[in-house]
């Protein structure tokens, strides 16, 4: 319906604006497949963009980013001990963070948005290698250390053994709390470094930075064929499942269709791609 849709310039942008919730979504993958959800990504991009873009003048981009990752860690295993040692579930764990984290961003701000962030950082973030630009990149290797993880380290074994049954997975001699915290910090990781691609490309950041978060990259994730019930997980369905939702939003935006929308669209997508994933896995176990 709008030609420039499949123009080589744009799907190259779709790609790019998809990387940031993509790496989100691959975090949030990670906690699915165990049995678990996060809901506190967008909060935790938040916290995150707010405290390097205050900081960046005064560190300096090489420490601005190693305190970065290390603080999306520390709020993933904040996440992952409660869910983990104390038992609590997931989703009231993360739906109380995500209010938590939020609020900390406005403390730290008081409410007020950060502007002029180094060129250097931005560079790194968002500029360009070889003509290839920097978030393609850092998501083309972030997709590879996921993958690897998944398919080819016991980490990987345990992630799913734990979300397919944990009490056989425990009698199987599989550590099931350090996996699911394991699996709680990586996401908190990956939020982080999509804060530092996000205020890169931006320029600027907020204490809003990342709201809505959570909704997008659990819809990129059950999209892509992970199953909300844990076991069962695709890290490249995930990104495919980004790109998707990307492609979706661009499109509605040149049809000047209504931007609230897209909201609506989002919901009947996880509403349907949910639906679908209880057909199948009803059917196989029918079998």
């Amino acid at each position: 319906m709008e030609p420039s849709f499949i123009g080589l310039a744009n799907l190259g942008e779709i790609v790019v604006q998809s990387s940031i919730i993509a790496v989100v979504a691959l975090g949030v993958t990670l906690v699915i497949i165990t049995g678990g959800i996060d809901l506190s990504v967008g909060s935790t991009v938040g916290v995150v963009s707010v405290v390097c873009a205050v900081n960046l003048a005064v560190w300096g981009t090489p420490l601005t980013i190693v305190v970065g990752l290390v603080l999306g860690a520390l709020l993933g295993l904040f996440n992952g001990f409660f869910t983990a040692y104390l038992n609590l579930q997931s989703f009231i764990v993360t739906l109380a963070t995500l209010n938590l984290f939020r609020g900390l961003a406005f403390l730290y701000t008081d409410g007020r948005p950060v502007f002029g962030l180094d060129d250097g950082f931005r560079t790194i973030f968002a500029g360009s290698f070889l003509g290839v630009q920097s978030p393609i990149i850092l998501l083309l290797v972030v997709t590879g250390l996921c993958w690897l993880i998944l398919t080819n380290t016991r980490l990987g074994t345990y992630l799913r053994a734990v979300g397919t049954n944990a009490d056989a997975a425990r009698k199987s001699g599989v550590r099931v709390r350090p996996t699911r915290l394991y699996a709680f910090t990586l996401c908190g990781v990956l939020c982080a470094l999509a804060a530092l691609m996000l205020i890169a490309r931006v320029g600027a950041a907020e204490p809003i930075t990342g709201t809505g978060f959570e909704l997008t990259a659990i819809a990129a994730v059950v999209v892509g064929g992970t199953s909300l019930t844990g076991g069962r997980g695709s890290i490249f369905g995930t990104i495919l499942g980004a790109i998707l939702l990307g492609s979706i939003r661009t499109g509605l935006t040149l049809l000047n269709v209504n931007a609230y929308v897209q909201y609506v669209v989002t919901g009947a997508i996880i509403l349907i791609a949910v639906l679908v994933d209880r057909f199948f896995s009803r059917k196989q176990a029918a079998r």
